[in-house]
C-alpha cells in the first residue's frame, strides 16, 4: 500500500519496522506483552512459552468421589489436545504427575502470597512447567478466590481457575497453575463435559491467547446469529452465552478451534520453514498474513479498534456473511504511560512499548484464503464495552475506546497464500480530524480557568496534559469535575479516562499532587464524569489543576467538559432574623443547584453560571446559631459541593415597612389599576432598603395578587415593591406586606363589590331523530355590568354530547364558541352548559325524538291532475314530532307505483283493474328544514295515475294519487 510522504509517518514507520525486526512473533490476540522490565528484546514483545512442548503435570489424587485420577487425566488430555494443531508449533502433552495431592491441607496464604507445595511453585518451572491441581474438596479454589467460591452454584465462573505466574528473562512464559474445582462434578455426565470445555478455554489462556471479538452478535444476540456465524464464533470468546445449565451446549462444536483461534495460536507459535517437523504444516500454506495500522486523519494511530475479516473465496461470487478472523489495534503499545496525577506505572506492571509505531499496529497472521486466493474485507468496529478487565481482548488495562467515525471497510483483492498484505497506514474516514487543544498551559505556566466555571478541553496528542490555574479564598471548599465527551459532544465512559490533580501554585513541578487528586477515572455517578472534592486552603491561594488521561494517552477524540464549582462570596453578609435575599457569586452554577444556610435549605430564586439568588431561611429555622454561619451550594445531579465558611450573619433589628398605595375598592374579576405598594426602610425609618424581601399575602377574603396567591418579592433600589390585585368574590379583603428578615408588616382592607353578570347562548334549540348524528357550533356571550366581558374562562360541559374542548376564553367581543357533536343522539333532551365565573351559566338543548313520535305531512305537490303531456311537480313532505318541531335527518321510506289510465268506471259492474306500468322503492333523509322532496315516478307518453306512499318512524304515514289525464 502506498505510504504518504510525511516526515512524521516516515519516523513512525522507521521505528515500527526496527521494532518488528526484534520481534520473533506477533499476533492479533496475544494475552501477554513485555514491558520495560524485559531486557532480552525490550518492551512490546508478545510472550509465548519458552519451548514448543510445554508439559503439564496432573494431581495424583481423584478429582471427586465419582471421578478418579485416571478419568480426570483423560479429560485434561482431551482439553489439551484441542490446541495441538498442525499449523502451530506448540504441543501440549502430559509429562507426569505432581508429587502430592494438592488441597487446603498443604496450601496456605502467608499474608502476601498463596503458597503451594514445592513442585507446584513457579520455582519448579523447569521440571514441571504447568501444574494441574484436582481440587477435590474446593479448598484451594476457596483459598484463591474467597470463601464459598467453590460452591456448585459458582461453577460457571469458578469451575477451572488458572494463573500464569512466571515469565522468563527471554520474554517467555515459564510457569502456570491450573485448578479444577471437584465440587463442580454433579450426577449429570454433562457436568464433566462442562469442566472439559472450561479447561479447554483455560489451556488457551495459559498458552497466551487473549479473548477475541469475532461474530460478536452470537453473544449480544443482535442481529440474530446465523448457523455460520455460530460456527465461526471463536473458542476464545470473552464471555459465554447462557442457554441452560451447561454453557458448552450453547456452542456449536465446543471442542473445535475456529479460524480466529488458529490464527492467534499460529502467530504465537508459527510453523515456518525453519521449524517445520513431522505432523506440522506451514502456518501460511493456505493463509495470508495481514498487517494493519488504523490512523486518524491527523496521522496518529487509533488504538483499541477491533478489525474483522470477511472473505470472498476464489470461484465464489458472494461474500461470506460471517467474520473469519479479527485483531485489535495497538496490542503491543504501552498499556499505561502514566500521568502527572497518579504518577508512572510501577515497572512490574508495565506492559507494552511506548514507540508511536505500535500505537495502532497489529497483525492477523493466519487468515485462511484457500489454496488459490480470496478477496478480503477488513471492517473496523467498536470493542464491546463488556470486554474489559479479565475479559479484555489482549493486554489492555484501560476500558475499550468507542470507535471514532463510522465503521469502515478496507479491501484486499486476490490475497494469496503465504503472502503479507499491509494496510499501513489505514486512514479512518470520518474519524476525529483535529488535534488542537485550546491554550491549556503547562505545569510551569498553567492557563487561567474560564470565568464562568465551564469550559471544554482536549487531550491530544499522546501524553498531552491540560494545566489550569484557579484562585480560591481561604476556608472555601470546591469541586472540580471533568466529563469525557465524544466527537458529537455526548458524555461517554468510552473515550478519555480523565483524572485530576491539584497543587498549590508555589509547589514544584514534577511531583505528585499536594492538595488533592483522583486515583481513577469515572468515579462519579454521572456518565463520563470524574469528580474531585478539594479541601479548603488555609490562606487565599492560587491552585494548579492538571487534567490527564489515566493511562497517559491522548488523541483527537479525547475531549472533555470541565466544570469548577466554586462559591466565592455572599451579598449581603447580614440579614434580619426572618431571613432575606442573598446573592452568591462564584463559578460553575447551573439549574438545580441547592443552597443551604447552616445546613438548612434556602429557596433559590434565580441563577446564572456565576450568580445564585436565594431566599435564606429564618434565624429560628437555622437553629438560632450565634455568630456567622456557613453557606453551601450543592449540585444534586453530580454531588458536587462548595462551601463558604462564616458567610452570613443574622441580626434582630427590625426594618420599617410603610404603605405607599392601595386601591380604594375592587370589583370581582377586575384587576385594580392602582397597585398595592410598600417601601422598606432601615430601622431609622429614613434609609431605603434595596433587595429586601417582602412577602405579600391575602390574609382574609378572596383575591389574587399579580405575583401569586402568596409571594415574596425583592425591593428595588429605592426600597419599593408592589403587586396588582384582582378581586375574586364580593366582601372585605385583608392584605399584608411583611419584610421577611425582621417581620415588620403593614396591612390594608379593601372592599370587593359584586358585579352584574349574565351569560346567553344565541343558538336555537335543535330537534333530531333519535339515533342520528350531527355537529353544531354554538356561541356564548358573557357580559359584566352591561359590557361584554373579554378574556374570561368559559367551562363547557355535557353528559351526553361530545364537546371539542372543555374550556376556552371569551374573545374581545365577549363571545366563546364550542363545537358540539351528537353521535347517534339518544331519545331525550341532551344539553350543553357553558359557565363563566364558575356559576353564571347558560344551556343549549338538542332533543332526540323517538320514532314513535315522528309524523309526516304534505307541504306541497298534492292533488295534482294534469294532462299527461305536462310534467308533475315534486311532492314535498315534512317530518316533525308530535309538537310540530321539524326533524332533521329523519329517514323516510318512499314507495311509488304508476297505474295505467282506465278512465271512468261503468255505470254498472266493477271498475276495470288498472295495470301497473312501473314501480320503485327508495328512502331518503329529511333536510335542514325537516323536509323531503319526492319526484313523482311517471311513464312517458301515456295517461296514467302516479301513486306515492311514504312512512317515517312507526307512526308517520301518508299516501296520495296524482292524475295524468288523456
Amino acid at each position: 500500500m502506498r505510504v504518504p510522504n510525511r516526515p512524521i509517518l516516515n519516523r513512525i514507520l522507521a521505528a515500527l519496522f526496527c521494532a518488528l525486526a526484534a520481534v520473533s512473533a506477533s499476533a492479533g490476540g496475544p494475552r501477554f506483552v513485555s514491558g520495560t522490565g524485559f531486557a532480552a528484546t525490550g518492551p512490546g514483545t508478545i510472550l509465548g512459552w519458552y519451548g514448543s512442548q510445554p508439559s503439564y503435570y496432573t494431581d495424583p489424587g481423584s478429582l471427586s468421589s465419582t471421578v478418579s485420577q485416571s478419568q480426570a487425566d483423560a479429560m485434561v488430555a482431551a482439553a489439551a489436545a484441542v490446541w495441538n494443531v498442525p499449523t502451530a508449533s506448540i504441543v501440549l502433552a502430559q509429562g507426569g504427575n505432581l508429587s502430592e495431592h494438592v488441597s487446603g491441607a498443604n496450601t496456605y496464604f502467608d499474608g502476601v502470597n498463596i503458597v503451594f507445595p514445592p513442585d507446584v511453585q513457579s520455582s519448579n518451572a523447569v521440571a514441571k512447567p504447568v501444574a494441574v491441581v484436582y481440587d477435590s474438596d474446593g479448598s484451594v479454589t476457596d483459598l484463591l478466590l474467597g470463601s464459598g467460591a467453590s460452591q456448585p452454584t459458582e461453577c460457571r465462573q469458578n469451575g477451572v481457575t488458572e494463573s500464569v505466574d512466571s515469565f522468563g528473562p527471554g520474554n517467555t512464559i515459564n510457569h502456570a497453575v491450573i485448578i479444577i474445582n471437584g465440587r463442580c462434578i454433579a450426577a449429570l455426565p454433562q457436568s464433566l463435559m462442562q469442566l472439559q470445555y472450561q479447561l479447554t478455554r483455560v489451556f488457551g489462556r495459559v498458552l497466551g491467547l487473549a479473548w477475541s471479538q469475532t461474530n460478536d452478535n452470537v453473544f449480544t444476540g443482535t442481529p440474530t446469529p446465523t448457523a455460520q456465524q455460530m460456527a465461526f464464533w471463536p473458542l476464545m470468546h470473552p464471555i459465554d452465552i447462557v442457554c441452560g445449565l451447561y454453557t458448552y451446549l450453547c456452542m456449536t462444536n465446543p471442542f473445535t478451534p475456529r479460524p480466529d483461534d488458529l490464527s492467534a495460536l499460529a502467530l504465537l507459535y508459527p510453523v515456518n520453514a525453519s521449524n517445520l517437523s513431522a505432523g506440522k504444516t506451514l502456518s501460511l500454506a493456505n493463509a495470508v498474513e495481514i498487517r494493519m495500522m488504523p490512523w486518524f486523519p491527523t496521522g496518529q494511530g487509533m488504538e483499541l479498534v477491533n478489525v474483522t475479516v470477511t472473505r470472498r473465496l476464489a470461484a465464489h461470487t458472494e461474500t461470506e456473511a460471517w467474520q473469519t478472523v479479527s485483531g485489535v489495534s495497538g496490542l503491543q503499545f504501552q498499556a499505561n504511560g502514566g500521568n502527572p496525577v497518579t504518577g508512572p506505572e510501577p515497572a512490574a506492571d508495565n506492559v507494552g512499548s511506548g514507540s508511536p509505531g505500535f500505537e495502532s499496529f497489529f497483525i492477523m497472521g493466519m487468515v485462511p484464503v484457500g489454496t488459490t486466493d480470496a478477496d478480503l474485507f477488513l471492517t473496523t468496529e467498536t470493542i464491546n464495552p463488556l470486554y474489559t478487565g479479565e475479559y479484555a481482548l489482549g493486554p489492555y488495562q484501560r476500558p475499550p475506546i468507542a470507535l471514532s467515525g463510522p465503521p469502515q471497510t478496507f479491501f484486499a483483492a486476490s490475497a494469496l497464500p503465504n503472502q503479507v498484505d499491509d494496510f499501513i497506514p489505514a486512514y479512518i474516514t470520518g474519524a476525529a480530524a483535529t488535534c488542537a487543544p485550546r491554550n491549556d498551559g503547562s505545569a510551569a505556566a498553567p492557563a487561567a480557568s474560564d470565568p464562568s466555571g465551564w469550559w471544554s478541553g482536549q487531550l491530544c496528542a499522546f501524553g498531552h496534559v491540560s494545566w489550569w490555574s484557579v484562585p480560591v479564598k481561604a476556608g472555601h471548599t470546591w469541586t472540580f469535575e471533568t466529563t469525557a465527551v465524544d466527537e458529537n459532544g455526548y458524555a461517554t465512559n468510552y473515550k478519555a479516562q480523565t483524572v485530576q490533580g491539584v497543587w498549590n501554585a508555589s509547589d514544584a513541578t514534577g511531583v505528585l499532587p499536594t492538595v488533592a487528586a483522583t486515583s481513577s477515572a469515572m468515579n462519579a455517578t454521572v456518565l463520563g464524569m470524574t469528580q474531585l472534592h478539594v479541601p479548603a486552603a488555609a490562606a487565599n491561594s492560587t491552585m494548579r489543576i492538571a487534567v490527564a488521561d489515566q493511562f497517559g494517552s491522548g488523541r483527537p477524540d479525547f475531549n472533555y467538559q470541565a466544570r469548577l464549582l466554586y462559591a466565592d462570596s455572599v451579598s449581603p453578609s447580614t440579614v434580619g432574623s426572618g431571613g432575606g435575599l442573598i446573592t452568591i457569586t462564584g463559578t460553575g452554577f447551573r439549574s438545580g443547584n441547592a443552597v443551604t444556610v447552616n445546613g438548612v435549605r434556602a429557596t433559590v430564586q434565580s441563577w446564572t453560571s456565576t450568580k445564585i439568588v436565594a431566599l435564606t431561611p429564618s434565624l429560628a429555622a437555622t437553629g438560632n446559631p450565634t455568630g456567622s454561619v456557613d453557606i453551601m451550594v450543592t449540585d444534586a445531579t453530580s454531588g458536587g459541593t462548595t462551601d463558604i465558611p462564616s458567610a452570613l450573619t443574622y441580626n434582630n433589628t427590625a426594618d420599617v415597612v410603610k404603605l405607599v398605595s392601595a386601591p380604594a375598592s375592587l370589583e370581582t374579576g377586575i384587576t385594580s389599576s392602582t397597585p398595592f405598594a410598600v417601601r422598606v426602610y432601615a430601622s431609622d425609618g429614613v434609609t431605603a432598603m434595596p433587595s429586601a424581601s417582602v412577602k405579600f399575602a391575602v390574609t382574609s377574603g378572596s383575591a389574587t395578587l399579580g405575583c401569586g396567591a402568596v409571594c415574596t418579592v425583592s425591593t428595588d433600589s429605592s426600597g419599593l415593591v408592589q403587586t396588582t390585585i384582582t378581586g375574586v368574590a364580593a366582601g372585605v379583603i385583608q392584605l399584608s406586606a411583611t419584610e421577611t428578615s425582621s417581620g415588620a408588616t403593614v396591612q390594608d382592607s379593601i372592599t370587593d363589590i359584586a358585579p352584574v353578570r349574565s351569560v346567553t347562548i344565541g343558538n336555537a334549540p335543535q330537534f333530531l331523530p333519535a339515533g342520528v348524528s350531527a355537529t353544531w357550533t354554538i356561541t356564548l356571550t358573557a357580559t359584566q355590568d352591561g359590557v361584554t366581558a373579554a378574556n374570561v374562562p368559559v367551562v363547557w360541559s355535557s353528559s351526553t354530547l361530545t364537546l371539542q374542548s372543555a374550556q376556552n376564553i371569551t374573545a374581545t367581543n365577549g363571545t366563546a364558541s364550542v363545537t358540539v357533536n351528537a353521535a347517534s343522539v339518544s331519545a331525550q333532551a341532551n344539553t350543553v352548559t357553558g359557565c363563566v365565573w364558575t356559576s353564571v351559566c347558560a344551556t343549549w338543548t338538542v332533543t332526540g325524538v323517538d320514532p314513535s313520535q315522528w309524523q309526516l305531512s304534505i307541504a306541497g305537490g298534492a292533488g295534482q291532475s294534469i294532462n299527461y303531456k305536462i310534467k308533475l311537480s315534486p311532492v314535498v313532505l315534512t317530518v316533525s314530532d308530535s309538537a310540530g318541531h321539524t326533524l332533521i335527518g329523519a329517514t323516510v321510506n318512499v314507495y311509488q307505483a304508476v297505474a295505467a289510465w282506465e278512465g271512468l268506471c261503468p255505470s254498472q259492474g266493477r271498475c276495470a283493474a288498472a295495470s301497473i306500468l312501473t314501480a320503485s322503492k327508495s328512502s331518503a333523509a329529511s333536510d335542514a328544514n325537516g323536509q323531503l322532496s319526492i319526484t313523482p315516478l311517471t311513464v312517458a307518453g301515456v295517461p296514467q295515475v302516479a301513486r306515492v306512499t311514504a312512512s317515517a318512524g312507526t307512526q308517520g304515514f301518508i299516501a296520495l294519487s296524482l292524475d295524468l289525464t288523456p
